[in-house]
């Protein structure tokens, strides 16, 4: 929370379908019209010029040369399918962003595309206005898998999407994939890895398909509807996931996430470092710097439904959909812990110690006996901790144990 640069986090909630299983602030959108492309981005410029202060003043690390703050190190354009938007669109958020927080040093665009036909006719214009690196929703190698979860596009529309943004040159390509998704066997995954290798992406995400109350998929699970693997197969698709990226030159940084050396997301790794965030559009979500009145830093969420927002930002109210959490110095300690944890570095006890007072064990030793003799947690000499192979199979109850 002491860092002396700001990552910003822009929401673009439209989408060409809603898949059944996303819970996130997402429209269906399959025709976007310019007028409501314009009247979004028009809101996000303004809710970027009453909020950047906030970031912008000198830090516990100090100012610059020039007297200023926090400098800008990273744009993640997220979704939704922020593609969806023009590259003139797009360029003016970013251009705004850069104009709010000037940089010293590189900055880190991310981009996340679904392949489509709109969308890859546009990668070249995206490349030149910033963005170097790219997010691609592949979600499987399957058709059949694809159709299930109710993805727009089909395994070849994956394939020409992803020559694109080799042709039009980003540095940097991420793959998402999901696993433990209906119908889907071991062998499957496995297929899943090897093609994704064949392309040679810099970066891979893995999720394990969630099931989120009040999604389409929530409702034929209650039903009996919604064929998932177990628990045992999910366990050894994760298990597969990892030997697999391994061999391919990959190495785990966090939980759901690999990286050729050097190609670790550099906006992402700022949620688990709780390092500050501003999030804008509908949905997003903010890690505030601390202050005064937040010693240990803040939270705050935006409205997720659209004509609220549009309605509030017209106002000039606030786009939040409560009261900011102030994190008190209990939750600090708890979020610091699990954070950490979801890193291949773990928790660094000295760290800790510096922020807190004193180290891990002083305040959750219970916890870390209870996880060390499971066989979850490892602990080094001095303290720090890492998640063992089969507390990364078991994390969200590892996590339970700070929260």
């Amino acid at each position: 929370m002491r860092d002396s640069t700001v990552g910003v986090y822009v929401h673009i909630p439209f989408c060409e379908r809603v898949c059944p299983y996303c819970d996130f602030a997402v429209i269906a959108a399959p025709e976007l019209s310019s007028k409501q492309e314009d009247r979004y981005v028009d809101a996000l410029l303004r809710e970027l010029a009453t909020r950047s202060s906030l970031y912008q003043g000198p830090t516990d690390a100090g100012q610059d040369a020039n007297g200023r703050g926090r400098s800008l190190a990273s744009i993640y354009l997220g979704g939704g399918t922020p593609s969806l938007l023009t590259p003139e669109s797009l360029a003016r958020i970013v251009d705004a962003i850069r104009a709010a927080f000037p940089s010293e040093g590189p900055v880190e665009i991310t981009l996340e595309v679904n392949p489509s036909t709109i969308e890859r006719a546009r990668l070249p214009a995206f490349r030149a206005l910033g963005v170097n690196r790219v997010s691609v929703g592949v979600q499987s190698f399957d058709d059949a898998v694809l159709k299930r979860l109710g993805r727009a596009h089909r395994v070849e529309e994956a394939h020409q999407t992803l020559d694109a943004c080799r042709a039009a040159g980003f540095p940097a390509i991420s793959l998402d994939l999901i696993f433990a998704a209906p119908g889907q066997r071991l062998a499957g995954v496995a297929a899943d890895l090897d093609r994704a290798l064949e392309f040679g992406p810099d970066h891979v995400s893995t999720y394990e398909l969630t099931v989120e109350s009040g999604t389409p998929f929530a409702l034929a699970a209650s039903r009996g509807q919604l064929p998932l693997p177990d628990e045992g197969e999910a366990i050894a698709m994760m298990e597969t996931i990892e030997s697999r990226l391994y061999a391919g030159g990959f190495e785990r940084y966090e939980i759901s996430n690999y990286a050729q050396l050097g190609f670790q997301a550099a906006h992402n790794q700022r949620y688990w470092e709780r390092q500050p965030v501003l999030g804008l559009g509908v949905g997003a979500f903010s890690t505030e710097p601390p202050s005064a009145a937040a010693p240990f830093g803040a939270r705050r969420s935006n409205v997720r439904d659209l004509r609220t927002y549009f309605d509030r930002i017209a106002q000039r109210l606030p786009a939040a959909a409560g009261p900011t959490e102030v994190f008190d110095a209990d939750t600090a300690r708890g979020e610091a812990v699990f954070l950490a944890l979801r890193g291949s570095r773990g928790l660094l006890a000295a760290e800790f110690e510096s922020e807190f007072g004193q180290l891990p064990r002083a305040f959750f030793g219970s916890a870390i006996d209870r996880l060390v003799e499971g066989g979850l947690l490892d602990e080094a000499g001095g303290g720090d901790l890492r998640l063992s192979a089969r507390g990364r199979l078991f994390a969200d109850s590892v996590f339970a144990e700070f929260v």
